[in-house]
């Protein structure tokens, strides 16, 4: 049976895609595969914002987080401040304690994010030179201001380290505008690629953080950084058909145009809220923290996660549960990459029908009318 995959990552891939990732073996030294990769990093600078390096290595978010954390620490024992708004906060802080850095940990209730004003005060008590956080928190599906911290933490002349996993490709992202120094993301969120993939972004100004020879093969940083200049420069081998499947899906962004990419995010992350907000789901993001590109949502009383993410995948749709303490007391759906308004209203009509199954009072219909009023609204 065919599922409708709505859960935070990885996300549908269109069809042209996975054919690329098909296509026969090339050489990864080959003029063909350089131009292939040389095309795919020069598109993946527009969708980051920089006109920096970057670098995409076989792996997955996790490794772009642990790369970007080990290339941005200079000096054992350098200071970094991590805003924590859910589980992958506590990612951010491993990573960059692995990588030699002395952590200090701000943590926002669940629900919220941090404002201009939080790194203000937080910078006034902490000798930080890095500062580090989720640009969307897919635990909680908070979505940070980027732009507002960003501009605080240059104030104070630190270096910015944002998790990019969940918004690349489905948010706006200005690296070189917004001060952000150093960005990362795995191919399988917003990107509409499969797995596997770790992309690391550098903005011109943090580009220097990869002349560094760094430690052991993957952390070499100044290896990779030759590499990324052309695959000739062997140093490990890439993932060569993912490389091509990325290339792919970069040109099919780019031919939608990020901007409109952007709306089309935000349009459908309203209109799923409104739908669930209707039948009375209370949502875990507080109004001003709400990310484009995932929805988080409390369970409602009487009603356990297994038996709703069965009755959901016995339905067509597979949605996700919570992580960490949240385990078993939230639900999350994923609506980023290549959803749109037609998996959105099948998800809510989906959840409807579930939910009904097990006892939970609501009109039936009451979601899908909630948002296709928004997604009428929005011309989708």
């Amino acid at each position: 049976m065919a599922r409708l995959l709505m859960i935070p990552g990885p996300t549908p891939v269109q069809p042209e895609v996975l054919l690329a990732s098909a296509l026969p073996v090339i050489s990864h030294t080959s003029p063909e595969f350089d131009e292939i990769h040389s095309d795919a990093l020069r598109m993946l600078g527009k969708v980051f914002g920089t006109k920096g390096r970057v670098v995409v290595l076989p792996g997955s978010g996790s490794l772009a987080m642990e790369f970007a954390a080990r290339s941005i620490v200079e000096r054992r024992g350098e200071k970094a401040l991590v805003l924590k708004a859910g589980h992958f906060g506590g990612y951010l802080a491993r990573a960059l304690k692995a990588a030699g850095a002395e952590v200090e940990v701000l943590e926002a209730p669940i629900g919220r994010g941090f404002t201009a004003g939080d790194v203000r005060e937080a910078l006034e008590k902490s000798r930080a030179s890095i500062i580090a956080f989720q640009h969307v928190e897919t635990s909680t599906s908070v979505a940070n201001p980027v732009e507002e911290l960003a501009a605080e933490a240059k104030k104070a002349g630190a270096k910015v380290l944002v998790d990019g996993v969940a918004s690349i490709g489905g948010m706006d992202m200005r690296m070189e505008d917004w001060g952000v120094d150093v960005c990362f993301t795995g191919s399988q969120k917003a990107l509409s690629t499969p797995p596997g993939l770790a992309i690391i972004a550098y903005s011109s100004k943090a580009s220097y953080l990869l002349e560094r020879e760094g430690e052991g093969i993957y952390f070499d940083f100044k290896s990779i950084s030759r590499e990324m200049e052309s695959t000739r420069n062997y140093h490990i081998t890439p993932a060569v058909n993912l490389v091509v499947a990325l290339r792919e899906s970069l040109k099919r962004i780019l031919s939608e145009g990020l901007e409109a990419r952007y709306r089309r995010h935000k349009a459908l992350a309203r209109a799923l809220r409104a739908g669930l907000e209707a039948i009375g789901i209370k949502l875990v993001a507080e109004e001003g923290f709400r990310a484009d590109t995932v929805t988080a949502a409390w369970l409602p009383e009487g009603v356990q996660w297994p038996k709703l993410y069965a009755e959901m995948k016995a339905r067509g749709v597979e949605i996700a549960g919570g992580l960490g303490e949240l385990k078993g007391r939230i639900f999350r759906i994923g609506h980023m990459g290549e959803v749109d308004a037609n998996d959105v209203i099948a998800t809510l009509a989906s959840l409807e029908r579930s939910l009904k199954s097990l006892g939970y009072k609501l009109e039936l219909g009451a979601a899908v009318a909630a948002a296709q009023e928004v997604l009428a609204e929005e011309g989708l």
